[in-house]
């Protein structure tokens, strides 16, 4: 695998951009952290100390009974349902909490209108005079309802415990006795309601019981009532008609019979035609009696003459029998004639009847639909009657019972701990606070700085090449000051010593020159690390066997000599004014094929110098000498020595420290070195964070490696 594949990539691990961002901003963060937790704590500190009681009461639902007024169940429902609600606003009422006001006299206590503090009699009168305790009652004030429960809680708040516990009590004492006194009200009006419709049903019920009366009378109505009297009717014609149809039947039976008879000759000869028709058997046996006595006779003229006395005699036996079967006969028919004449009378009287009485059941209908109206009117005012008379006999015993639905369930006790300040939650709520203002800080922190930060604001904001990054020294007083570059020389392999490594080798590729290389290193202002880059990068140069000459330049703060231990009093300003030679001015150092040509004396204007053809000549004659010319000098933005140094180099490495150099200042520099025509070879990002990875990714990389390998 290669080595640039086991980089961490930025992108793939945008967390620790916000990691590095807050770490770079972390005194930020602790500053606004703490003075945003010290004003928590002092907030909490100042907040008094408030007491909570709670009063438990019971609201029962109101009893519908007293209502004057039929509800459907879907009214009585919503009436419940909404009764809970009201009372919970009752609670909180102007109305009770002015009565809690004036039964403990809260209007002339100046501790409860929060006016204590005042000395002046005049003053704390005016105060109290213009002081709304009510409304500061009900601020003090809180009514929540436990849910599946008809309990509700009422919470009162005061820096006084004993006060808190004893306006919670009142203000429920005040509720019940204002339901109470608003029931007994309710119920009074409810009562002179009820007993006044109580009245009005009572006289409209005998008023329609005396309307009933006079119709039964009027219409002479024998029975309870004329449904009764048409049912008799009605019975009465269904027998009738039974009857009618019975007569019928009969009466055409017999019409037949005695046409049938009468069509007879009435002999003794039909008298067996006769019976069959439906005369008597009587009639057959007589007849039989007579042709016994013929029988008779024609035996005796066997033996007797036709004239003698025996059948003679028989003879009018014979005839008087004969006679007395026709009579017979005729005596049927005669009796047959009077019954169908009578079956003919009465049903013509049956056919009167039914007629009359169809009539009767008429007007009986018609008397039955007026008499039902009557019946309703009577029932209707009864069934008024009655309910407004249970009415007033349920709101009576109310009335006597004096029952009130609200009952208090716990009177609330003296609290001992306060409520407020809660120091969990101020506690929480200052630390989330703290947390918040941090990173806005950080946010705002990010948002407003306007350093150089890293490759993307070099390249892009500024619009200068990157060369690379360097990393902070490590804080160790073997290496600090002076003897910085001294870690380079003792840990070759450290991030430090590989990124100059790695600027060394870009700047050999990006300055084409088959000559020795002049480099110019400067920075956009003071104290960002330039004199530090152009030694470690000279000592890298030189352990990698190039001859190297460091020049200087920075005539207004010199530093390189102190840090390289040499004291010399000449040097580049000596030489340049012609006091001493080439050879004499170098310097060695404890770094082999690494001159140095220190400052030496500071001449009054640098500038003069560098113009000069002495420098000019001074660099054609170091390039024969030396592989790489690397000049330290002064920051652009500050003296002009710099631009007038990069006229004669072949590459001019500006740097910046994260962090701190800000953007503007950089653009200036490489305006200023644009309009002198410098070659710009790039920028090195100097002083980066070993956290510091989200654009250089190497240096993570050989951070890690050194760490690991020097454990």
């Amino acid at each position: 695998m290669s080595e640039s594949s086991e980089h961490p990539k930025t992108s793939s691990f945008p967390i620790r951009e916000y990691i590095d961002i807050v770490w770079r901003r972390r005194w930020g963060f602790v500053l606004a952290f703490v003075a945003v937790s010290c004003l928590g704590v002092l907030y909490t500190m100042r907040q008094p100390k408030v007491y909570e009681a709670t009063t438990a009461v019971i609201i029962n639902p109101e009893s519908q009974t007293i209502n004057p007024f039929e509800s459907s169940a879907a009214d009585q429902w919503y009436l419940r349902d909404t009764y809970y609600d009201t009372q919970l606003r009752v609670l909180q009422s102007r109305l009770v909490a002015q009565r809690v006001v004036d039964d403990l006299g809260l209007a002339n206590d100046p501790a409860f209108l929060g006016l204590s503090q005042i000395k002046d009699p005049v003053l704390l009168q005016k105060k109290m005079a213009a002081a709304d305790p009510v409304s500061i009652l009900l601020s003090k004030l809180k009514v929540e309802s436990v849910a599946g429960t008809r309990l509700a809680n009422i919470r009162v708040r005061n820096e006084n415990p004993e006060l808190a516990a004893s306006l919670a009590n009142t203000l429920a004492a005040a509720y019940s006795a204002q339901n109470s006194e608003h029931r007994s009200a309710s119920l009074t009006a409810t009562f002179d309601f009820i007993e006044k419709q109580y009245q009005e049903n009572e006289a409209r019920l005998a008023q329609s019981r005396d309307a009933l009366n006079a119709f039964k009378e009027n219409h002479k109505i024998l029975y309870s009532n004329p449904v009764e009297q048409q049912k008799i009717t009605n019975q009465r014609l269904d027998y009738l008609n039974t009857k009618r149809v019975e007569i019928d039947t009969e009466k055409q039976r017999a019409g037949y019979v005695l046409s049938e008879l009468r069509a007879i000759e009435v002999s003794v000869d039909n008298v067996h035609a006769f019976t069959i028709l439906g005369g008597p058997q009587t009639l057959e046996t007589e007849l039989a009696e007579c042709r016994k006595l013929e029988e008779k006779k024609r035996e005796l003229l066997i033996t007797y003459l036709e004239k003698s006395p025996q059948v003679t005699g028989l003879h009018k036996q014979i005839e008087t029998c004969k006679a007395s079967v026709l009579n017979g006969m005729k005596n049927v028919i005669q009796g047959l004639e009077a019954h169908y004449q009578a079956l003919v009378k009465l049903d013509q009287e049956i056919h009167q009847e039914i007629s009359s009485l169809q009539k009767e059941a008429l007007e009986l209908d018609q008397l039955r639909l007026l008499y039902e109206q009557f019946e309703s009117q009577r029932r209707n005012a009864e069934s008024l009657y009655e309910q407004s008379q249970a009415k007033l006999n349920e709101v009576s015993l109310n009335q006597r019972l004096e029952v009130n639905n609200i009952r208090i369930l716990d009177n609330a006790a003296v609290p001992t701990s306060p409520v407020s300040p809660n120091l969990l939650i101020n506690g929480a709520i200052t630390l989330l606070a703290a947390v918040i203002a941090g990173f806005l800080a950080v946010l705002l922190l990010e948002l407003f700085d306007i350093s150089i930060r890293n490759q993307t604001d070099i390249e892009e904001r500024v619009g200068l090449p990157f060369l690379g990054a360097v990393p902070k020294f490590p804080k160790n007083r073997r290496y600090a000051g002076r003897n910085a570059y001294r870690f380079i020389l003792e840990n070759p392999r450290s991030p430090i010593a590989e990124c100059m490594r790695t600027l060394l080798t870009t700047l050999s590729f990006l300055i084409k020159s088959n000559a020795s290389h002049i480099l110019l290193i400067t920075s956009a202002q003071p104290l960002e690390g330039k004199t530090m880059t152009s030694l470690n990068l000279a000592v890298t140069a030189a352990l990698a066997g190039k001859r190297v000459v460091l020049l200087e330049a920075d005539m207004r703060r010199p530093r390189i000599y102190q840090a390289l231990n040499i004291s010399t009093k000449s040097g580049l300003n000596n030489l340049l004014k012609g006091e001493v030679t080439l050879a004499e001015a170098l310097q060695g150092t404890e770094v082999d094929n690494l001159k140095l040509l220190p400052c030496g004396e500071i001449p009054k204007n640098p500038a003069d110098l560098f113009q000069s053809e002495a420098f000019s000549n001074l660099l054609d004659t170091l390039k024969t000498q030396f592989d790489t010319i690397i000049i330290d000098s002064p920051p652009v933005t500050v003296v002009t020595d710099a631009l007038i140094i990069a006229q004669h180099v072949h590459g001019v490495i500006v740097v910046s420290r994260a962090g701190v150099t800000p953007m503007p200042s950089l653009v200036r520099t490489r305006e200023l070195l644009e309009s002198v025509n410098a070659p710009i070879t790039g920028v090195v990002l100097n002083d980066l964070s070993a956290s510091s990875h989200s654009y250089y990714g190497g240096y993570y990389y050989y951070h890690k490696a050194y760490r690991d390998e020097s454990s």
